[in-house]
């Protein structure tokens, strides 16, 4: 026990005693025993008084941390860590690669060179520059991995390594995967790219003819009704591209946004085969309906799937030529799509060269711009289409020879009586 303890217990016992001596000098008794008890609880006050918030036995501090993690923390940390990380000694060699490292490269080996692992300069000499002093370097660069053009982002600095992964200076990387990341931004700078075109277009001819007639043409009432005409299919080009843009906007926000409103598909079927007979006529095509009336149950927005529809039958009657036959079918035997029902649409024009079938759905793709303009086209109708496909949970097929048409279809999950219950 401390001084100061001995203290307490002393401050206690002698106002205990001071109150023993005034029985011995008369006080009656049970005068005397207040005072006693009086007195003891002096010095319990007195005791709490005198006592420190804190206990007073010396204490040792505790010894600062040096910072570093015990032996074998390190190396689980970076287990976990989900991105490529590897460690460099200073003489170029692989001392450590975590998972995920293992995983982008299965045949790494513990101890090879680092400038074996990409033949890419701009990582040789990133990390050559941090081994000679430079703090950190960040360096982009491609290369492929199973014939597959990859982007590779690394980050590299500087570590002062314990003995956990060898003495001596170490260089850690750090790698992300930038290739979804670059293709997206490459989209996004071609989209831009591409709608300003197709607007600068038009609008620039609908300028010339206005200031053609402003100037000599003022006077010529055949020239004015020719150029008006033209400047009115430009602004109307213009027009379908801007809306097409802004549904292909709404579409894209809807992304996340599932369904939930059950649809006859027969029906939208119809009513939209109907819609498309006037212009069957003006492309003196015959339009050809087999669907059938069976009812063909889906969860969906039913002015996206009737937009979906209007644009293949659309591209169809526009493309498969004139005078050809276009065909809108019901189909739902193909293992590829199971528990799914399609929409085929199908036509007898020149098809469309295998070449060009992966990218159909791009944005402002055309396998002939020219035609595509001529028809009235923005290039955005496919791209339309799969967004909605998507967001229903459905996939479009297309099938094409060159010399025998297309067929495009529409896959949607169906709903059945039992998934509405």
């Amino acid at each position: 026990m401390t001084i100061r303890g001995w203290r307490r217990i002393a401050v206690v016992l002698v106002c205990t005693v001071m109150g023993g001596l005034v029985v011995a000098w008369g006080v009656p008794t049970l005068g005397a025993m207040v005072l006693i008890a009086i007195s003891g609880l002096s010095g319990i006050a007195v005791f709490a008084i005198l006592a420190p918030d804190v206990d007073d036995e010396p204490t040792t501090s505790a010894p600062k941390s040096s910072g570093a993690l015990p032996r074998g923390v390190g190396r689980h940390l970076l287990e976990r860590i989900p991105s490529p990380l590897f460690l460099i000694d200073a003489r170029g060699r692989i001392v450590y690669a975590n998972t995920a490292t293992r995983t982008m490269l299965p045949r790494l080996e513990q101890g090879v060179h680092y400038a074996s692992l990409f033949r890419a300069p701009a990582f040789v000499d990133g990390v050559a520059q941090v081994m000679q002093g430079t703090a950190e370097q960040t360096v982009t660069f491609t290369t492929f991995f199973a014939g597959i053009e990859t982007h590779l982002l690394a980050q590299m600095r500087q570590m002062e390594a314990d003995q956990e992964f060898g003495a001596g200076q170490q260089v850690l990387v750090q790698l992300s995967d930038e290739t979804r990341r670059m293709a997206t931004e490459r989209m996004r700078t071609d989209f831009i790219a591409n709608a300003s075109h197709e607007l600068r277009t038009p609008l620039a001819s609908i300028i010339g003819y206005i200031e053609t007639l402003q100037g000599h043409a003022r006077d010529d009432e055949a020239a004015r009704i020719h150029f008006l005409d033209i400047m009115s299919q430009q602004a109307a080009r213009m027009q379908r591209l801007v809306e097409d843009l802004m549904s292909l906007s709404r579409i894209e926000m809807d992304a996340r946004s599932t369904p939930t409103t059950p649809c006859d598909l027969s029906r939208i079927v119809l009513e939209v085969t109907d819609g498309m007979q006037p212009l069957a006529q003006r492309r003196k095509a015959t339009l050809q309906v087999t669907f059938g009336q069976e009812t063909a149950g889906i969860v969906a927005d039913r002015d996206q799937i009737g937009q979906v529809l209007s644009n293949l039958i659309e591209n169809a009657l526009k493309y498969g030529g004139e005078g050809g036959t276009v065909r809108v079918f019901r189909t739902e035997a193909d293992s590829r799509f199971p528990g799914m029902i399609g929409v085929g649409v199908s036509d007898d024009g020149p098809g469309i060269g295998r070449e060009h079938l992966p990218r159909l759905t791009e944005r402002f793709y055309r396998v002939n711009a020219k035609q595509s303009r001529a028809q009235g086209g923005t290039g955005l109708g496919l791209a339309i289409v799969k967004h909605i496909l998507a967001r229903h949970g459905g996939e479009l097929d297309v099938a094409s020879v060159q010399g025998l048409g297309s067929t495009f279809t529409a896959w949607l999950p169906l709903h059945t009586q039992d998934e509405a219950a």
